[in-house]
């Protein structure tokens, strides 16, 4: 880590929870932040580790990687740039129950947490905002929950495809910067392969276009229908 942030001013006002701070707090929780660069698929966070801090991702992408009693990987969220982690342990100061890996070259500002915490206490808006985010976790681990407990595989791909799709600018529907096969993979416990089989079937089908990075949901009735089992995809 460098002992000090070279991140601009420009680039802070981006980040949540630090863009509702005024100019000069942020300056001043600054001075103690510390700028980490991360390597492909290296460990970033470890589960069990306790370290109190608050990241901000940078550059890169990160995934949270949870652990089945048998050992085999469950992912549980994917990181992406400008978003924070490592919230959980600053509020309730507990052991990490997952870990995080970057999925590419990462670069992650870290706030110590008790200057997380006084920031939090402090500023209103900051709290406001934190409880927000708290709630939008717990919605977002109920909906991943239930798509891992679907009994056919190729429905906990398309639960999942459905799940992290958004509405772009004239109402279409698309998930823009792609997850990887692998990263969906582990997300809803089926195997690459069925991954791309599942993603292809979506394509011949027409309910979902591939755009580069971007998947675009040209049907989404039917990709809802495809997930409550009402349809197959070469139904059409």
């Amino acid at each position: 880590m460098t002992p000090k942030t070279q991140v601009g001013r420009e680039t802070l006002a981006r980040l949540p929870l630090l863009n509702l701070l005024p100019a000069e707090r942020l300056a001043a929780l600054m001075k103690h932040s510390q700028l980490a660069t991360y390597a492909k698929r290296s460990v970033v966070l470890g589960k069990g580790q306790t370290a109190d801090s608050l990241g901000f991702l940078l550059a890169g992408k990160l995934q949270v990687i949870g652990h089945l009693p048998d050992g085999q990987e469950v992912g549980l969220n994917i990181i992406e740039t400008e978003q924070f982690f490592g919230e959980l342990l600053v509020v309730d100061r507990h052991p990490r129950s997952a870990s995080v890996i970057a999925v590419s070259p990462s670069r992650v500002l870290w706030l110590p947490g008790e200057h997380a915490r006084r920031m939090l206490y402090d500023h209103p808006p900051v709290a406001e905002a934190m409880m927000q985010h708290f709630t939008q976790v717990i919605r977002r681990m109920s909906d991943l929950r239930a798509a891992q407990a679907l009994p056919n595989a190729f429905q906990r791909v398309f639960a999942l495809l459905h799940y992290i799709k958004e509405e772009a600018p004239g109402g279409i529907e698309q998930i823009d910067n792609m997850p990887t096969h692998q990263e969906i993979s582990i997300m809803v416990n089926v195997s690459r392969e069925t991954v791309t089989r599942a993603i292809a079937s979506l394509i011949k089908s027409s309910i979902v276009q591939k755009d580069m990075r971007r998947l675009i949901i040209r049907s989404p009735q039917r990709l809802q229908e495809l997930v409550n089992g009402k349809r197959r995809p070469s139904d059409g």
